[in-house]
């Protein structure tokens, strides 16, 4: 049971979070902090109201003061504006770069044992100054993106192929952008690759619509960006972490050497449990992976010289 869970952060994706939690966890005590005035209370009390239907005890608080995240077990950063449409993520950078180092300085000072989870875009960005920011071990940082990726991934293959969830395996890894990683070969329906399924041609196109994806939807809805997707996504992440689940997730962590990449943030298979990212997992690379991982560096390293 996680005893506090702290979100920062009660816009779209913040709030629906809050609820799935509620929903799905045990909590003695749910916090939202949103320095705009009201929306965190108005969202807690909304919050409350479904304890009639839903029969929990938590706690719930919704404030501008973010004294009230001490001693929190788990936070989650999820403020920020979002991206609207014609807006790439590095055009978040300067924005939420700052938002990022403000919660990070809380998170330090109130709850230093925490585990921190990483929503704000533009993500491995942002988990890459939380992480530096606190000092936190890596372990304890942990960007959610590729997650939501892979849940795209395994919905619009379920489409494509006409194939159910659990005959599908497969992740993305690498940035939370247009540059992640998928790996066509990792991908299986029923056993067989995606070139095998789809065919060479379709499969390219496949990789490139799960890329676009989210601006696909930032497309459709122009001044707002998706938030169910990416609040279960997050929430399965809590989930393994609260239940000690030693489950095999892709997310963003400081990479120290794996991958062949040093003091990068990216996302790659890890076995999560109560201690957040107890181990990387280092997968064997093909050629066009590792190339693509080069590319990786050098757009990380490129964005990293405006922090």
């Amino acid at each position: 049971m996680a005893k506090k869970i702290s979100v920062i952060g009660s816009g779209a994706v913040g709030s629906t979070l809050a609820f799935s939690l509620l929903c799905r966890l045990q909590l003695e005590e749910l916090v939202l902090v949103d320095i705009t005035e009201g929306l965190a209370k108005g969202n807690a009390l909304d919050l409350e109201d479904t304890r009639g239907v839903l029969g929990f005890n938590t706690k719930i608080i919704g404030t501008q003061d973010y004294d009230y995240i001490k001693d929190s077990t788990i936070v989650i950063v999820t403020a920020g504006i979002a991206r609207k449409e014609g807006m790439s993520r590095l055009d978040l950078l300067k924005t939420n770069a700052k938002v990022a180092r403000q919660a990070s300085s809380k998170i330090k000072e109130l709850c230093p044992s925490a585990i921190v989870i990483v929503v704000t875009n533009p993500l491995d960005l942002i988990t890459y100054i939380i992480t530096k920011e606190t000092g936190f071990s890596r372990n304890k940082v942990l960007g959610m993106g590729a997650s939501l990726d892979t849940s795209r991934l395994l919905n619009i293959l379920s489409q494509e192929t006409n194939t159910q969830i659990p005959y599908l395996k497969g992740y993305i890894w690498g940035m939370h952008s247009k540059d992640m990683i998928v790996s066509g070969w990792r991908i299986k329906v029923k056993g067989n690759s995606l070139e095998e399924a789809l065919g060479k041609e379709a499969a390219e196109s496949f990789a490139q619509r799960v890329k676009l994806r989210g601006a696909e939807i930032v497309g459709y809805l122009k001044n707002r960006s998706a938030h169910f997707a990416p609040a279960l996504a997050c929430c399965a992440l809590i989930e393994a972490i609260a239940h000690d689940k030693n489950e095999i997730i892709p997310v963003s962590i400081l990479l120290q050497g794996e991958y062949g990449l040093k003091n990068v943030c990216m996302a790659v298979p890890c076995v999560i449990n109560r201690r957040g990212a107890e181990k990387i997992i280092e997968e064997k690379l093909n050629l066009q992976e590792k190339k693509q991982l080069q590319k990786v560096k050098e757009v990380f390293k490129e964005c990293t010289t405006l922090l």
